[in-house]
């Protein structure tokens, strides 16, 4: 599975009282795909590194009161409740359980069966409880028990894999730098490189990505002469390599302003102004790759929707295309919950029908 489909399958689980167990190698993107489900939603997020905790960091510490032994509630739940309280619901993310000791699964049983720890229940809003979701390495690749039968079956169990598309609209909404995402964009067999057994290279992943964002974000900060062995010692050798020449040559990849830029001064107010456009466009565009051009007319989409373009620079953009990839990003639009409404709207908005026209035939075909 796409790790991009998980947020439909915890809005599933929470709306059905389920627990949610995702399996997929280092970097991919399994805690980024939970933050982004509780940003998207506005929920209240805790986070459990359960390989570093202890017992007492998941149950509370005992004490005796009347003759009575009582659990105080760890700081963790105590920050849940304060949430609930402001109307917020909850998930609560148990991470890297398989590599957690023993004893400490055992403890996270009572989290995942009955949503409570000793006397201490997770937190209900309007009826819907707290979402509880794992995450974990394969157990075959990696330095991780095999957890519990009795613990696994009470998950919904999922194996995902990266999903450059869905890891690039992530990118989009999080400001990763915009050589990163062209790079991926062109080549997204690069977002999750690992080496062959007994290479000495580290690889890269989603994760080693958004970092590397954060390193180019302060790259003017080093000599230049240091950029290569930075991003190497990132990405590895090969892809660090690649990406190394592909960052050096990025003034070459067409970028929003250079669409900007070709249109320049024309008024678009005519079919023969949107032609002569969408005719210089397409000596740069015929030959993008189809995830390259998905990915610039997301940013363009992305600068309509912000109100600093007009539509029909997205129009005269999407004409220029090859024309099947063009109706394959309108398609796209169409049927996507989340741009269903963009897409009707610009509908609505562009007065160069024709060129509307052009990219729906194939569509409709």
């Amino acid at each position: 599975m796409k790790i991009s489909q998980m947020n439909n399958i915890m809005a599933l689980a929470q709306a059905s009282n389920e627990t949610v167990h995702i399996v997929g190698r280092h970097g991919i993107g399994k805690s980024q795909c939970v933050e982004g489900y509780v940003k998207e939603n506005n929920y209240h997020l805790e986070t459990l590194m359960l390989s570093q905790n202890e017992v007492a960091d998941l149950i509370g510490m005992p004490y005796e009161e009347n003759g009575v032994t009582f659990w105080s509630k760890p700081v963790w739940l105590h920050r849940m409740e304060e949430a609930a309280l402001e109307g917020k619901h909850c998930v609560l993310f148990l991470d890297e359980l398989a590599r957690a000791p023993l004893e400490v699964r055992q403890s996270a049983l009572q989290l995942v069966l009955d949503r409570r720890i000793h006397e201490h229940h997770l937190p209900e809003v309007l009826g819907l409880k707290t979402l509880v979701v794992a995450a974990d390495n394969p157990a075959d690749e990696y330095q991780t028990d095999e957890l519990d039968p009795a613990l696994l079956d009470r998950f919904m169990s999922f194996e995902v894999e990266t999903d450059a598309k869905g890891w690039l609209k992530w990118a989009n909404a999080n400001n990763v730098e915009s050589v990163i995402t062209d790079f991926i964009a062109e080549f997204p067999e690069k977002l999750h490189w690992m080496a062959e057994d007994g290479d000495n290279d580290k690889g890269a992943t989603p994760r080693a990505w958004a970092k590397m964002s954060d390193v180019l974000k302060n790259i003017k900060m080093v000599p230049e002469n240091l950029i290569f062995a930075i991003i190497e010692g990132k990405l590895g050798k090969t892809v660090g390599n690649s990406f190394y020449l592909y960052f050096n040559d990025y003034v070459k990849v067409m970028k929003v302003q250079d669409v900007l830029d070709i249109i320049g001064k024309s008024s678009l107010d005519s079919k023969e102004d949107h032609e002569k456009v969408y005719k210089k466009l397409s000596k740069k565009t015929q030959e993008m790759e189809a995830i390259s051009a998905d990915q610039l007319a997301q940013k363009i989409k992305m600068e309509v929707e912000a109100g600093n373009i007009d539509y029909q620079v997205l129009t005269v953009f999407l004409a220029s295309l090859n024309l099947e990839i063009a109706a394959s990003i309108f398609k796209g639009w169409k049927e996507a919950p989340d741009t269903e409404e963009f897409y009707f709207n610009w509908a609505k908005s562009v007065p160069g029908r024709y060129l509307f026209r052009l990219v729906t035939t194939k569509v409709k075909n």
